[in-house]
């Protein structure tokens, strides 16, 4: 493929590409990588492309497939095109032009099927359709639920809900989600994490419950109420009313506490604001490889690590650079595969 005539729009439309900024493997970041270096007076135009592309699906509460997405762009970008009254825009213009188009995506994106949502039917007279939403490394996005509810999904997550609340507004969580609710009194809103069971009529909440973790649930706003799925409904249910109460549901051992955090940190995520607080280096490395999509081989560590730091949209080099100065490390990503990050303590 040659990408040297390739102005904005041809980017936007070109399926390589956008797979390449959506499903990023080694081999596209070395591709882009050396090919930006040797034509830097295209790196405005790619890098904008770019984040108009990840504009669109984090902001997007339903995905289009990669053919309707490339049909819609290259139609509206025809249309623009087509009048002889316009004058070919620079960079800035077009990108503001498509960015008005997201909502005009969005809207038809909701009639298509995607690629990355499953349908589960249940044998029924009127089967009622599952919608699946996964985020993998590196990815976050946010999603309206069929009744105006937003998700945030962080990375390695994933959500499953009816496409039609009927009676209830019920979502399954894997992973971390931060939940604003719609007012409801006549569906409660349920989400099932890991053996937790989180009940709010209209509030906002934030949930942790990866595999083999306990689940925490923490209360922005409203109130909200916590059991054990493997209780009786009448028993054991934990009301938070508070400003930052915590919920921590051990599965293993089927032990509910309820407690408090020390401040609001906990759903910073969802402003793209990484926060550690007294971390060990088992989390941090854990934490890094899902939020920037790597693999960090830790070596010669030999002691216990406490960080605490906060990284507002900070890139990986920076936060290494930061983490390196406290806690004596040096740190290398292989210039052949950026996702391949290695640590060396001292």
């Amino acid at each position: 493929m040659d990408y040297h005539e390739y102005e904005l729009e041809d980017f936007l439309t070109d399926p390589e590409f956008r797979n390449w900024v959506l499903k990023p493997n080694p081999a596209s970041h070395f591709f882009w990588k050396k090919w930006l270096a040797a034509n830097p007076s295209k790196k405005t135009t790619v890098l904008t492309a770019k984040e108009i592309i990840l504009s669109l699906k984090f902001h997007s509460n339903n995905e289009i497939d990669d053919k309707d997405q490339g049909e819609l762009l290259k139609s509206i970008l025809r249309k623009r095109n087509a009048s002889p009254k316009v004058k070919r825009m620079g960079v800035p213009a077009v990108a503001f032009q498509i960015a008005a188009c997201a909502l005009l995506m969005i809207v038809l994106a909701i009639g298509h099927h995607v690629s990355t949502s499953t349908e589960i039917r249940q044998p029924s007279v009127n089967p009622i359709k599952y919608v699946v939403k996964e985020n993998f490394k590196g990815q976050k996005s946010r999603i309206t639920l069929p009744d105006g509810s937003s998700v945030f999904l962080n990375n390695n997550s994933k959500i499953t809900y009816a496409s039609k609340f009927i009676g209830k507004r019920e979502i399954f969580l894997e992973g971390e989600a931060f939940f604003e609710v719609k007012k409801d009194s006549t569906k409660p809103f349920l989400v099932n994490s890991n053996g937790l069971l989180t009940k709010a009529l209209g509030t906002s909440f934030n949930i942790k419950a990866h595999k083999g973790k306990k689940v925490e649930v923490g209360l922005v706003t409203g109130k909200i109420s916590v059991a054990a799925t493997t209780l009786d409904q009448d028993q054991d249910v934990e009301i938070i009313n508070n400003l930052g109460g915590k919920a921590t549901y051990d599965t293993l051992e089927g032990k509910l506490d309820i407690s408090s955090y020390e401040d609001m940190d906990f759903y910073k995520w969802t402003k793209r604001i990484l926060v550690f607080k007294a971390a060990d280096f088992d989390e941090i490395e854990e934490t890094l490889e899902n939020w920037y999509d790597v693999d960090i081989t830790v070596h010669n560590l030999n002691r216990s690590i406490t960080y605490t730091g906060e990284f507002p949209s900070e890139s990986l080099e920076s936060i290494l650079e930061r983490m390196a100065f406290v806690e004596k490390f040096s740190f290398r990503i292989d210039e052949e595969n950026e996702r391949a990050v290695s640590i060396f303590f001292n």
